[in-house]
């Protein structure tokens, strides 16, 4: 298990095997996955291990998006697993 340096470290890796250079910082991330025609996910992780999913739908033709978009699931992240609640 990697040592604790104090930030958080990312990488995407697509279905294909491709990845991404790895990100650390210091405060969070965001990553959003797009699907044309439908909509995006948008995940958000702090530092301090909490984190956020949310679904935002393409709102035309002209390809916008939502403002904010629906919450699918909130918890934190902690040695001894995931702690989430998904809302009704």
């Amino acid at each position: 298990m990697p040592e604790s340096t104090g930030r958080l470290q990312a990488q995407l890796r697509a279905s294909s095997g491709r990845s991404s250079k790895l990100l650390k910082d210091p405060d969070g991330f965001e990553a959003v996955v797009e699907v044309p025609g439908r909509g995006a996910l948008v995940l958000r992780v702090q530092s301090g291990g909490g984190f956020s999913l949310r679904a935002r739908a393409e709102t035309g033709a002209d390809g916008d998006w939502a403002e904010e978009g629906a919450l699918v699931a909130v918890g934190v992240l902690g040695a001894e697993g995931v702690v989430s609640v998904v809302p009704e």
